[in-house]
């Protein structure tokens, strides 16, 4: 079903378009923030821009046991493949 019914319908439909570009817009200008602030971090700590970016992902995701898990077994493949 891809025709809208009546104006009502196309009203709602320009309205949730309109709400979600707003978003949209809202999203960038975040994107732009921690970039900024990232650069910022790493030209007055030193540290890589990457490693700040990992970092904060995983302060963000509070996920860093299952990074730590992660990180081993890639490390216990790498050793396995790297051995032969």
């Amino acid at each position: 079903m891809n025709q809208l019914k009546d104006v009502n319908e196309q009203r709602a439909m320009l309205d949730a378009i309109k709400e979600i570009g707003e978003e949209l817009s809202k999203m960038d200008d975040a994107r732009d923030q921690i970039k900024e602030i990232i650069n910022a971090t790493s030209d007055a700590l030193d540290v890589e821009k990457s490693l700040i970016r990992k970092v904060a992902k995983l302060y963000h995701k509070k996920n860093v046991a299952s990074f730590e898990n992660e990180t081993s077994v890639i490390k216990d493949l790498y050793k396995q493949i790297t051995t032969i």
